[in-house]
């Protein structure tokens, strides 16, 4: 059975926790205007208390569909065609 992936993006850590728990999923909290990243937990792997435990990079199966590079716009040029 193949599985597609879903995302979603909630304002409730209380709703984006129940959403995570019912699909084993992972939740990447994010806050500040500088999107700062303090918290990656994966709610597949839990702890013997039943809490999800962080995420840990794998060895990866099969091929690999996302760019792992991305690329950067130079500012100058950016606000001089603006």
């Amino acid at each position: 059975m193949s599985q597609n992936p879903y995302a979603a993006i909630f304002e409730n850590r209380i709703a984006a926790e129940a959403a995570a728990n019912v699909r084993n999923a992972i939740l990447i909290t994010v806050c500040g205007d500088d999107t700062e990243i303090p918290e990656i937990v994966d709610w597949y792997r839990r702890d013997p208390e039943g809490n999800p435990m962080p995420v840990e990079w794998r060895d990866l199966a099969g091929q690999v569909r996302v760019p792992w590079t991305f690329k950067t716009i130079d500012q100058t040029a950016a606000e001089a065609a603006a």
